[in-house]
């Protein structure tokens, strides 16, 4: 007669995976907004620690700049010399109103953006059904990894050709970038009230 042992890692990941679909399934965490920018060819993007809310965009057509609190694109460039990129330092040369501003990407060639805001939202990739991703949204130092809080989390992307993703070091905003688009989210502003 002969005994079969359990698989560990198979049984780690029917948890994780059983923690995903455990998730709220929503385009946009409450509380925020989503916009969408198509970016075709895009490689690299970070955020100005100078002006929090621009986000640096580089693709294969040049640099851009996103104005992440009114949604636009307020600067092009269209140089492809590549002479004010540093894939191994992973930085990249600003432009317009971020030309004197070296700014941490990451992307294609590897780097990060803050994975956490100092309210405690954070973004936790997982990938248990590799090649897809699927990103995480954890509200207010929730975690998917505590059996009674992935219900309270929201899973937001669940697809391939992820580049890159993270907060803004404000933390107002986060992205989530592929290939050939940018998903910006960004933290609806709460009215206050006067007495």
């Amino acid at each position: 007669m002969t005994f079969f042992k359990k698989n560990p890692e198979n049984e780690n990941k029917k948890r994780l995976q059983n923690l995903v679909d455990q998730t709220v399934k929503a385009a946009v965490p409450q509380g925020w907004r989503k916009t969408v920018f198509g970016i075709g060819g895009l490689s690299e993007i970070g955020f100005s620690k100078q002006y929090p809310n621009l986000l640096l965009v580089i693709s294969s057509q040049g640099r851009g700049i996103i104005d992440c609190e009114n949604c636009k694109l307020t600067e092009r460039d269209y140089n492809t010399d590549w002479d004010w990129i540093d894939s191994f330092e992973l930085t990249a040369q600003g432009i317009g109103i971020l030309s004197n501003e070296r700014i941490f990407i990451s992307g294609l060639h590897g780097g990060g953006l803050p994975l956490m805001n100092k309210d405690g939202d954070s973004l936790k990739l997982m990938a248990t059904e590799w090649p897809i991703i699927d990103i995480i949204f954890e509200p207010r130092f929730k975690s998917i990894y505590k059996e009674n809080q992935a219900q309270q989390c929201f899973g937001i992307f669940h697809d391939y050709e992820l580049r890159a993703y993270g907060f803004s070091y404000d933390g107002a905003t986060f992205v989530i970038a592929t290939s050939s688009e940018i998903n910006m989210y960004r933290k609806e502003k709460t009215a206050t009230t006067i007495n």
